[in-house]
């Protein structure tokens, strides 16, 4: 059953071709710029490097997720409860949490497919070595296991998938530039952005930018070891997936 319904999402999103290219286009929109930032700054590899390293492939993965997390499955979701199909499926022999898990699946399934292809793309631009691919696959999964519990409860607050487009642009730009405009103005200051970060503990995007300029040899370690941000993410996977139960399922 939970494979059924995995498939069932995916199915349904790749059929929809201009919705799921769309969705996608910004995180692949990056590499292009970082090709034409390649050819007019080759003269200034240190400046070329900060760009793309710090700025234009953290935003790419950033918007990768957020494109899986919450543009394609919460607008669905909400149409699923806007229809009332979601009051036909309590109906049947799919309980609850072999829907969440099945969708949950499926979001996964195509996320590492896409973010293998972004990856494999960057890699022609800066050394992206295979402990470092890896581990920004690793972690990416576990930024999205914490953040998917969210799509559900926007879904559940919200009338339809139009209402819930309209909530997903400033709930995705408080979780990004938190990130990325701080550690970028922080560093043009001269300040160490790992010194700031118990500011932003809330935010999985935390987690995920600091592993990414690790792994990208920006600094010499993460703020904290890796083993613990999985163990954060996963907490807040459970705490949000208890909430969006009660929200979306009421």
């Amino acid at each position: 059953m939970i494979l059924q319904v995995a498939k069932s999402f995916m199915l349904e999103s790749v059929r929809n071709a201009g919705v799921f290219i769309g969705n996608l286009l910004p995180a692949f929109i990056f590499i292009i710029c970082s090709w034409i930032c390649t050819l007019a700054l080759k003269n200034s590899p240190e400046t070329l490097d900060f760009m793309i390293k710090g700025q234009f492939f953290p935003i790419s993965i950033m918007l990768l997720i957020f494109s899986f997390a919450f543009s394609s499955a919460t607008i669905y979701l909400a149409d699923l409860k806007a229809n009332n199909t979601i009051q036909w499926l309590k109906r049947t022999n799919i309980s609850p949490s072999n829907y969440f898990i099945g969708m949950g699946l499926g979001v996964f399934l195509l996320m590492n497919i896409v973010l293998a292809l972004l990856l494999i793309g960057y890699s022609f631009l800066i050394a992206l070595s295979f402990t470092a691919f890896v581990s920004i696959m690793l972690i990416c999964n576990f930024v999205l296991l914490a953040i998917y519990p969210l799509c559900f409860i926007v879904a559940g607050i919200v009338k339809n998938g139009k209402v819930a487009q309209s909530m997903l642009v400033p709930v995705m730009l408080v979780f990004m530039f938190s990130i990325t405009m701080s550690s970028l103005f922080l560093t043009i200051g001269g300040k160490q952005p790992q010194d700031y970060y118990i500011f932003l503990i809330w935010n999985p995007m935390l987690y995920l930018n600091d592993t990414l300029q690790f792994q990208l040899n920006l600094n010499e370690h993460t703020w904290l070891p890796f083993y613990q941000y999985s163990i954060i993410l996963t907490i807040l996977c459970v705490c949000l997936s208890i909430v969006a139960r009660k929200i979306y399922l009421r």
